[in-house]
């Protein structure tokens, strides 16, 4: 839970992944980019070496992950608002727990900006639509507290069409007017954010849109990505509807990326 201190945060993402670390180095399970095609159509994750020592063991259950998605105002008329696509959630919820041991809240959970103590309940929040928005001071006021607490938003931009980046747009201004001294910035290609996991040598997937790369804010001190916005679209990639098998498999790849980069910072 992110109950308001960093400590309560540090608890919790223990939780997640502590109960690994007996079995798994630490960084053979961060780099653990050997499961390929076959792993992401439904085989279960292979971890690395074990420690010298360890017997075989079966995947452990860990502290609950959960994938919330975030309600909020959509401004213009679109299609695509904060809700599209909900079985893409689903999907990439499956594929998480397929690929990881990470035990994951299988769940639909859905939070709002203007209640504070329930989406400080969820550290990891995701967010989509394909059109221009505006927050209410108040939950514009709450989205910082939220991040400055120590919680992620991972915001994908859900395009219609094969243009249009008006989402990645408005959320990069908005980052700006909550943190008028540190803007949000590209995240260079080589980044752990892109390598924690899978390997991903240029970056964040580009399935449609326009292609800005990932964008993310930096924490001032520690270099932690605070929250991490794709132009790409990768959740139509994860519905495995519209692009082809290569591109859905990467944008699923992205999708787990982003998870372990919060879980481990």
């Amino acid at each position: 839970m992110l109950n308001g201190t960093r400590s309560d945060l540090n608890d919790w993402k223990r939780q997640v992944l502590g109960r690994l670390r007996p079995y798994l180095d630490r960084r053979e399970f961060l780099q653990a980019a050997a499961v390929g095609s076959a792993a992401l159509a439904g085989a279960a994750f292979r971890p690395g070496r074990a420690v010298a020592g360890a017997k075989a063991v079966k995947a452990v259950k860990t502290g609950t992950f959960s994938f919330p998605r975030l309600l909020f105002h959509v401004k213009d008329e679109t299609k695509d608002i904060w809700n599209a696509y909900p079985i893409a959630d689903v999907i990439l919820r499956r594929r998480l727990e397929q690929l990881t041991n990470i035990n994951v809240n299988q769940n639909p959970v859905v939070v709002q900006l203007a209640d504070l103590e329930k989406l400080c309940r969820y550290p990891f929040v995701f967010a989509t639509s394909e059109g221009y928005f505006d927050l209410p001071k108040n939950e514009e006021a709450n989205l910082r507290e939220f991040l400055m607490r120590g919680g992620f938003v991972h915001a994908d931009d859900c395009v219609l069409g094969h243009t249009g980046d008006r989402f990645f747009r408005d959320y990069v201004k908005m980052v700006k007017r909550l943190f008028p001294d540190h803007e949000m910035e590209r995240v260079p290609d080589d980044h752990e954010i892109y390598h924690c996991y899978f390997d991903l040598p240029k970056g964040s997937p580009f399935l449609q849109g326009k292609d800005h790369g990932g964008w993310g804010l930096f924490e001032k001190g520690t270099g932690r990505i605070m929250t991490f916005v794709t132009p790409g679209d990768l959740h139509c990639g994860w519905t495995f509807q519209f692009f082809t098998p290569a591109k859905n498999e990467a944008a699923v790849k992205m999708g787990v990326n982003i998870i372990i980069y919060y879980l481990t910072h």
